[in-house]
C-alpha cells in the first residue's frame, strides 16, 4: 500500500515569506515521520484517528517510533474487501485480522513477513526477539507453518511465568468466558425475579413470559426482555447457547462434527427462535452494530443480554450472572477452555512491500513493550496513573478525561497482552463483579470443560485452493444465509422446516468431507498433545419439545 511522507511545520507561512525575501530557511521547529496503513477486521473496534499533536497518547507513539497509522475504514464486507486487496497486491502495511480462512490466505500468499525475520531485518534489539513466550510462539508456528502473525492478548503458562498475576487472576484464567448471560439486578428485582430460580430452560422462558406481560417500564420506555449480540449473534449468543444446552464438536465415537449436526444445536437454536417468535426478542437485533447494543444496554432498560458482555461497556456490579440454561432434555453445560498457550483473537501480519519497514518495526517493538502498554493502556506516569508499593497501576481522576487522553487509552487492541496487563492492574470492586459474571459459567457446578486447544486446527491443513477448501467456503456462506431465516422462523412447524433445510443443505455442500479433513487435523493434535475430547452429552434432544 502506498504511503506518503508528511511534515509539520510550526510556521509555515513564515517560513515561506522568509524564503520569498531570499533569507536562509529555518529548520527549526520540524517535525518528520512516516505513515503505514493499518487494516482490522474487528467491526466494532472503532477506526480511531491517529493525532500527532503533542499531548496526545498516540503523538508521543509517533514520536517515540517516527510512525503515524492511517487506519483504513473498512467496508461492510471487511473480509472480501482484505482478500480482494491481497488479490491486487494492494495489501496494507499491517493487517491486523480475526478470520481464519484470511488468515490461512495471508500465510499462504508469500506476501507477509516472518515476524522474527522482519525484526532481525529492521530491528535486532527488539524485546520481541528476546522475550516474546516461546509456548505462544510454537502455537503460532503450528497453525501457520512458521511464525507469520503477532497475536493480541498473550496469555500462556510462559506468558504468566514472566508477567506474574495474583491468585485471583488464576482462577480467572481457569473460568473465564467472554460470552455468558447476565440480568439486570434492578429490575430483576422490579419483576419479582430470584436469580436463583433462573436456572433452567423453563425457569428463563417463564421469566421472560412475565415480564413481558407486566409491561414493565424503565425511565418510560418499555423494558426490552431479551437482548442478544447485535448482527454478531451467531458468534457469542448462539456459541453461549449452543454450549449451555451441551453441544460439542465431537460425535460418541469421538469423531470431530460440525457442532450443528449436534441436536443440542437445535435446541440453542430453537431457544433463540422462541424468544423473537414470542417477542421476548426483536429480530432488529440480529442487525445491529455493537455500539447500539451497547448504548441499550447502558440506559438500564435490558433486562437479560446474551452474548459477549466484555463489549457490553455496562458497569457489573448492576448486573449478575445466572451462570447457564439447563437444557430440558437433561445435556450437561460444556465450555471449551484453551488449556495450553492461545494464538490470540486478532493476529497482524506485515505486509512484504511495506515502503517503512524501520519504522513500522520500531512501532511494532514500541506497542509491545512495557514502556509501551503503559503508555496506551494508562496514559501518562504521574499524571493519568501511579504505580503503588504493590507493583500495581492506579488511575489518577482528573476533571477532564478527554484532555488528558483518555479516550485514547486501551485502544489498540491488536498489540495487548493480557498476562502483562494482569500483573501490573489494581483488582477493583467493579473488576470483581466483571470477572464474577464472565466466570459464572465455566464454575456452575454443571458445567464440563474440555481442551478448545485440539480443536484449533493448522492454517495450512485447507486450502482454500482445494475441494475442501471450496466446500468450507460455500458451508459457510450457506450456515451465514440459512441460520437467520432458521431463527427468524415464525412458527414451529417454519423452523422445523427452515432447520431441516439448513441441515440438508450442509450435508448437500459436503460437509461430511470437510469434517473428515478437519478430523484429521483434529487427531493429530490429541496425537500430538496425548490427549482428547470425551463426549459429554451422547444423544439427546431428540424427543424432546421445549415448553413454547
Amino acid at each position: 500500500m502506498k504511503t506518503k511522507r508528511a511534515y509539520l511545520w510550526t510556521a509555515l507561512l513564515l517560513m515561506a515569506l522568509f524564503t520569498a525575501c531570499g533569507r536562509e530557511e529555518d529548520t527549526e521547529g520540524e517535525k518528520e515521520y512516516e505513515e503505514a496503513s493499518l487494516f482490522c477486521d474487528v467491526d466494532f473496534w472503532g477506526y480511531p484517528a491517529w493525532k500527532v499533536q503533542e499531548g496526545t497518547i498516540t503523538g508521543d507513539i509517533t514520536e517515540k517510533t517516527g510512525l503515524a497509522l492511517d487506519v483504513i475504514q473498512p467496508t461492510q464486507d471487511m473480509d472480501t474487501q482484505l482478500r480482494l486487496m491481497l488479490l491486487n497486491d494492494e495489501l496494507p502495511d499491517i493487517i491486523s485480522v480475526t478470520d481464519s480462512i484470511t488468515i490461512s490466505q495471508l500465510v499462504s500468499s508469500g506476501k507477509v513477513w516472518r515476524i522474527d525475520e522482519f525484526l532481525e531485518a529492521y530491528k535486532p534489539d527488539s524485546h520481541i526477539l528476546q522475550d516474546f513466550p516461546e509456548d505462544v510462539k510454537r502455537e503460532l508456528v503450528r497453525r501457520d507453518g512458521v511464525w507469520y502473525a503477532f497475536p493480541s492478548h498473550i496469555n500462556s503458562a510462559d506468558a504468566r511465568e514472566q508477567w506474574k498475576s495474583s491468585p485471583y487472576m488464576e482462577e480467572v484464567v481457569m473460568y473465564n468466558d467472554n460470552n455468558a448471560i447476565i440480568w439486570n439486578k434492578n429490575l430483576l428485582q422490579q419483576a419479582g425475579l430470584e436469580e436463583e430460580n433462573l436456572r433452567t430452560q423453563e425457569e428463563v422462558l417463564a421469566a421472560f413470559q412475565k415480564v413481558k406481560d407486566m409491561g414493565l417500564q424503565a425511565d418510560g420506555e418499555e423494558v426490552i426482555v431479551l437482548l442478544v449480540d447485535g448482527k454478531d449473534y451467531q458468534d457469542p449468543t448462539l456459541k453461549y447457547l449452543e454450549g449451555t444446552f451441551g453441544a460439542e464438536w465431537v460425535d460418541e465415537e469421538g469423531n470431530y462434527r460440525d457442532i450443528l449436526l449436534q441436536p443440542q444445536a437445535k435446541n440453542a437454536l430453537e431457544f433463540l427462535n422462541i424468544c423473537i417468535r414470542n417477542g421476548y426478542a426483536g429480530a432488529n437485533q440480529l442487525t445491529m452494530e455493537t455500539a447500539e447494543t451497547q448504548k441499550l444496554m447502558q440506559r438500564g432498560q435490558v433486562l437479560c443480554f446474551i452474548g459477549n458482555i466484555a463489549n457490553t461497556g455496562v458497569k457489573f456490579d448492576d448486573w449478575v450472572s445466572t451462570g447457564v440454561i439447563l437444557s430440558s432434555d437433561g445435556s450437561r453445560p460444556v465450555l471449551g477452555k484453551n488449556m495450553r498457550a492461545t494464538t490470540g483473537w486478532i493476529s497482524t501480519f506485515i505486509a512484504r512491500d511495506c515502503e517503512n519497514p524501520e519504522e513500522i518495526a520500531a512501532f511494532l517493538d514500541y506497542m509491545t513493550s512495557k514502556e509501551g502498554l503503559s503508555l496506551w493502556h494508562y496514559g501518562r506516569e504521574g499524571t493519568d496513573y501511579y504505580i503503588g508499593e504493590d507493583g500495581c497501576y492506579y488511575k489518577i481522576e482528573t476533571q477532564d478525561s478527554a484532555a488528558a487522553g483518555e479516550d485514547e487509552l486501551e485502544t489498540w487492541w491488536m498489540f495487548s497482552n493480557t498476562a502483562w496487563h494482569r500483573s501490573v492492574k489494581a483488582v477493583t470492586d467493579e473488576d470483581i463483579s466483571s470477572n464474577r459474571a464472565m466466570t459464572a459459567y465455566g464454575m456452575s457446578p454443571e458445567t464440563v470443560l474440555y481442551d478448545a486447544s485440539l480443536l484449533i486446527l493448522p492454517a495450512n491443513l485447507i486450502s482454500s485452493e482445494s475441494e475442501e477448501g471450496k466446500i468450507e467456503k460455500a458451508i459457510a456462506e450457506w450456515k451465514d444465509s440459512q441460520m437467520i431465516k432458521v431463527v427468524l422462523a415464525e412458527t414451529e412447524a417454519a423452523f422445523e422446516k427452515e432447520y431441516d433445510t439448513l441441515i440438508q443443505g450442509l450435508y448437500d455442500r459436503g460437509i461430511e468431507e470437510l469434517d473428515r479433513r478437519r478430523g484429521e487435523g483434529y487427531q493429530a493434535n490429541c496425537l500430538e498433545y496425548g490427549s482428547s475430547i470425551t463426549k459429554v452429552n451422547r444423544g439427546g434432544g431428540e424427543d424432546e419439545t421445549l415448553d413454547k
